[in-house]
């Protein structure tokens, strides 16, 4: 008997998979709906459509935002599919491919974007141009592990028993919790500016018993091309703009209206949050939550205002406190 999947449930769904947010459980529906869906009717089909027919297609489903391709398999677990995401510019088109026979996800990102994806571990990554980003389904007991090609933003849950490790070209870059931008080629070029914590630096990650470089906030390792050394340097301010450009990075408010203030943590953190609107009409914050946490964010915002939180998934409640 088929299972009643309703069709917001399971539209939701399918934007937290392409967002690389989607848990465990909710990855479980998502393909129990798909086994289900009948191949005869398929809803999604781009392989014979004009360019102009698939655009007023497109648009037709504007409301949906993120519109996926006729599927190659029966399960999500055998998906490369192309993803046509519609954005205020346009039609912008990006790859998610799942490769689960090794626990894989790879992400690709398009020239003049910015993509955000919330990894396993709740660590925020925001791909850059036409960079490309691979990380695992589930992390393993002892380390975190992702590759990226091209440039990333990324802002990395605290957790001192499973270090983040990124591969990029030539170098391995290993954190314990902390933010910073990785910049490499193919030409060997590589770029670390680091934002908050400490960041060890391998060069040529196949070379055994090297000792790494330690990069600490307002820091620069860079390596030009291959026939330069490494320098280390203070970052420029206009640097550190620079990295976090067109990203929900920067969380620092003053004298900031809460309703702002909420849209911002809903916008970060792909959350919604539902509250008295009349009893946080008057409230102004100031506070510095970048680089925390969802409930670090959430704790800070709520004392300052006396109210209380509660999380359920990725809807959050706020309730009691407020401003006269």
């Amino acid at each position: 008997m088929m299972a009643d999947f309703r069709p917001e449930q399971i539209n939701k769904l399918t934007q937290k998979f392409l967002r690389g947010t989607i848990t465990a459980p909710e990855m479980d529906i998502l393909e129990k709906w798909y086994s289900e869906k009948s191949l005869e009717n398929p809803e999604w089909l781009l392989e014979n459509e004009s360019r102009e027919d698939l655009k007023q297609r497109l648009f037709q489903n504007i409301r949906a935002r993120i519109i996926p391709v006729k599927r190659l398999y029966p399960l999500w677990a055998k998906i490369a599919a192309a993803v046509l995401l519609i954005t205020t510019a346009g039609i912008a088109v990006f790859k998610a491919k799942q490769d689960t026979s090794a626990g894989q996800f790879s992400v690709m990102g398009r020239p003049g974007q910015i993509r955000k994806i919330m990894l396993p571990d709740h660590s925020l990554v925001w791909l850059k141009g036409n960079s490309s980003i691979s990380y695992p389904a589930h992390f393993s007991d002892s380390t975190r592990n992702v590759m990226l090609h091209g440039e990333a933003l990324f802002e990395v849950s605290k957790d001192r028993q499973h270090p983040f490790i990124i591969s990029a070209g030539k170098y391995i870059t290993r954190v314990l919790g902390t933010s910073f931008n990785i910049r490499s080629n193919n030409n060997g070029a590589f770029k670390l500016t680091v934002l908050t914590g400490k960041v060890q630096v391998f060069y040529e990650k196949n070379l055994p018993n090297q000792k790494p470089v330690i990069v600490t906030p307002g820091q620069v390792y860079e390596k030009l091309n291959p026939a330069i050394k490494p320098s280390l340097a203070v970052s420029t301010l206009d640097n550190k703009d620079a990295v976090v450009y067109g990203t929900q990075y920067p969380m620092a408010f003053e004298d900031t209206r809460f309703e702002e203030i909420k849209r911002r943590i809903e916008e970060k953190f792909d959350v919604s949050i539902t509250t008295d609107q009349a009893a946080y009409q008057q409230c102004r914050i100031s506070a510095n939550v970048t680089d925390q946490s969802l409930q670090n964010t959430l704790k800070v915002i709520c004392a300052s205002i006396g109210a209380e939180f509660s999380i359920n998934n990725d809807q959050i409640k706020i309730t009691g406190g407020g401003c006269n």
